[in-house]
């Protein structure tokens, strides 16, 4: 197969023009960490690893995190500073006990709520104490049965 050197100058300028956007889009949307903080999250990883979970039990009829349990959370959450290392809530409700016009659905409905409404809360505390956004993840479990306390726990790890 023969091809002219213009032939192929067309095929490969059409090539790379088809690309451009593709190029172009892939390195705008990827963000690399800074190499400053790649170096401390290294430096500080013996710390990290040292950190152990954060558990606060709730009654069951409680959604608001108290004045104490915040204090707690805010130290918890200085052990974490100047470390950007993602943040995990997990939180646990029970149902309702009394649910005589509930089905057994809508209770569990009500306690994926009650767990959502928790884990926002604590969510937002932790923001307000200045973790980025984007490194907290909320999960409402809801009801667990192996352990029927309504509790949040606030951890470094996926679990």
């Amino acid at each position: 197969m023969n091809h002219k050197p213009l032939t192929n100058l067309a095929i490969s300028s059409a090539l790379w023009l088809a690309m451009l956007p593709t190029i172009s889009f892939s390195q705008e949307t990827i963000a690399l960490p800074k190499q400053q903080s790649q170096a401390q999250l290294f430096l500080n990883a013996s710390s990290l690893t040292s950190v152990k979970p954060l558990v606060i039990t709730y009654h069951p009829q409680q959604v608001t995190l108290d004045e104490d349990n915040i204090k707690i959370l805010q130290e918890w959450l200085t052990k974490l500073k100047d470390a950007p290392v993602p943040i995990h809530i997990y939180s646990y409700a029970t149902p309702p006990m009394a649910r005589r016009d509930m089905t057994k659905n809508s209770a569990t409905h009500f306690a994926m709520r009650k767990a959502f409404n928790r884990a926002l809360e604590a969510k937002n505390a932790i923001e307000a104490s200045g973790i980025n956004s984007n490194l907290i993840a909320m999960h409402a479990v809801g009801h667990r049965e192996d352990d029927p306390t309504d509790q949040l726990r606030v951890t470094l790890r996926q679990e």
